[in-house]
């Protein structure tokens, strides 16, 4: 019985030393602010999808392998290195007429890495020239894309301390030392990739591609940040 008060004697005061200590962190005053950052940059990676396939236009056949050595051609007079030309898929279609098998289609589907408007510009140009009408922007990137983070992440604290001291200077106190920091709102889980606009020119293609028709990636980070106060 003496063993059973001792126990409950001791949790009690272990209890009451917890609330002691809880208590006394959070009557430390402190001030919480949102720094946000922004920035927008102009991508230098442009991928484009182009996809060869088996058609015959005005009683004219094109073969793939026609259509793979004019994209070839095409590419050596936009000053494009053929190594920029990757293959990502190759796949045979069955036809059918009604439920009747009556021939096999073959695809052949390309990526080509693009570094300007201008380049995407005049490859859509001899792509429509020369019957290949079957090409989209599919994605954008940039190769200093972590550099940039890192100077929006930057931004963004500096943004959250610049705050926290002009409202302490107004009720005449100032900031401490930071309590906590939390990276909240990135537009993007990946800083690696980022997905720009879909942009597809097909049957447009002679017009002119300006840099203005691709959305820049936008890199938008903010900082939840709280400082305690002197």
């Amino acid at each position: 019985m003496k063993n059973i008060t001792f126990l409950l004697i001791v949790l009690t005061f272990f209890k009451i030393e917890a609330q002691n200590v809880s208590t006394t962190v959070n009557s430390i005053p402190f001030i919480e602010v949102v720094g946000n950052a922004k920035k927008e940059i102009d991508p230098n990676q442009i991928f484009v999808s182009i996809t060869l396939s088996e058609k015959s236009i005005d009683n004219k056949k094109y073969s793939i392998e026609a259509q793979e050595e004019k994209l070839q051609q095409l590419l050596k007079k936009c000053n494009i290195d053929w190594s920029n030309l990757t293959l990502s898929d190759f796949n045979s279609k069955i036809i059918r007429d009604k439920k009747n098998e009556i021939g096999f289609k073959q695809s052949k589907e390309f990526i080509l890495l693009l570094k300007s408007a201008d380049e995407v510009s005049k490859i859509f140009k001899e792509l429509f020239d020369a019957n290949i009408k079957e090409a989209d922007v599919v994605s954008v990137q940039h190769t200093n894309i972590l550099e940039y983070v890192k100077e929006v992440r930057i931004e963004a604290i500096k943004s959250a301390k610049e705050k926290a001291q002009y409202l302490l200077e107004a009720i005449g106190n100032k900031i401490d030392q930071p309590m906590e920091v939390i990276e909240q709102n990135r537009n993007s889980d990946d800083f690696n990739y980022y997905r720009g606009n879909v942009y597809s020119r097909k049957e447009e293609a002679e017009q002119t591609i300006s840099s203005s028709e691709f959305k820049k990636i936008v890199i938008n980070i903010s900082y939840k940040v709280k400082y305690s106060i002197k």
